[in-house]
């Protein structure tokens, strides 16, 4: 365990506890040690921030918060901002008025000490169940209006759970000299909403017109027969029309592979790395990549659930999270095709060769039919 982690887990525990002070002790013993620059340094003063404003120390903790807003994150800046507009609020009082008292004026003096064994002059009251002969009414079935009623609802519930915008992007790796690929954003409304169609307008200014498709709801751009290192120039052009996104030679994207040769074919380890941390997490927004594969795919255990394979179709459909890296490894094989049809041949010579073989150790001592 390293010295950040060490100290990052024994402040949070006294946190948990409720010790702020002993928070406090351990976080400023070595908080020289952490530039705010940093992203421990960062999660250091948070921590500390934190147990400041448990124990109402608020001026230090605004010292802490300017410090953060030197960072280079603009996540980073806007939190701190916001912690410093919360401790700069003034503590408001309760007014008097506000509160409610209730005046108890009953006399215990006067109340006259009875025996348990006393009876009580109230008379018992009768416990029944009410049962009546009444009829309630013939049961109605649903009628027309609940039934169309209860689709809308449902209807509505669907778009609202699931994201207003889909946005796939598939890439056929079949041929790896040869890549297709297709960016797709789809609305699940009637019409495109505001953001949509700026990222649209951004995209025609960087790709021709002629590699896209568009209609009221639907936007599409197609490229075929690219290599690799063209399909991460254009998935790192189009990350980088975020504006949060700072405009430098960072690459968002990074999709390499591993070539092996064996006797019967090529083996390719894929490594995709796609870095979303500075793409806001809407709830209206969904994003997949899907990519087509040749023959056969292998997977490590270790990967997160957020894709799924469909082995009949030979796609891989794989979700990403907005607001965090992304990562998936996998392997693909690509079978020696001549090699194959050359002992598919070998195979099918071999066994006609048995056959006649077999036949004619058999001979012609077969039973004949009466003439």
């Amino acid at each position: 365990m390293t010295e950040y982690n060490k100290l990052v887990n024994e402040a949070e525990l006294a946190l948990n506890k409720g010790e702020y002070r002993i928070c406090i002790n351990i976080l400023n013993s070595k908080l020289e040690l952490f530039s705010p620059e940093t992203k421990e340094g960062t999660n250091i003063r948070f921590l500390l921030i934190t147990a400041l404003s448990g124990i109402n120390q608020n001026e230090e903790a605004i010292i802490l918060c300017k410090q953060l807003l030197k960072s280079t994150n603009k996540l980073v800046k806007e939190e701190a901002r916001s912690l410093i507009k919360i401790l700069n609020s003034p503590n408001l009082q309760t007014p008097d008025n506000w509160n409610i008292t209730f005046e108890n004026e009953f006399n215990y003096e006067k109340i006259e000490p009875k025996s348990f064994k006393t009876k009580s002059n109230y008379p018992a009251q009768k416990k029944f169940i009410n049962i009546s002969n009444e009829p309630t009414g013939e049961t109605k079935t649903f009628q027309q209006g609940f039934i169309f009623f209860t689709l809308i609802l449902l209807f509505c519930l669907i778009l609202i759970l699931s994201g207003c915008v889909r946005i796939n992007s598939t890439i056929d790796i079949r041929n790896i000299e040869s890549i297709d690929l297709n960016f797709d954003i789809e609305s699940k409304y009637f019409n495109k909403i505001p953001w949509q169609l700026t990222f649209e307008n951004k995209m025609r200014k960087v790709f021709p017109d002629e590699k896209i498709i568009s209609n009221s709801n639907f936007f599409s751009l197609k490229e075929k027969g690219l290599k690799l290192n063209e399909v991460n120039l254009i998935f790192n052009q189009i990350l980088k029309l975020n504006p949060n996104n700072p405009k430098d030679e960072t690459n968002y994207v990074n999709i390499n592979y591993l070539e092996k040769d064996y006797f019967i074919g090529k083996k390719y380890v894929f490594n995709m790395d796609i870095d979303l941390t500075n793409i806001e997490n809407h709830n209206d927004l969904d994003l997949y990549v899907n990519i087509i594969y040749p023959t056969k795919i292998d997977i490590p255990i270790n990967q997160s659930n957020t894709y799924q394979i469909s082995r009949n179709n030979k796609t891989i459909s794989w979700q990403l999270f907005a607001g965090k890296p992304n990562n998936i490894n996998f392997s693909i094989w690509n079978w020696n095709k001549l090699l194959i049809g050359f002992f598919a041949v070998a195979l099918l010579v071999l066994s006609a060769y048995y056959i006649r073989r077999i036949r004619y150790e058999i001979g012609p001592n077969l039973p004949r039919l009466p003439s």
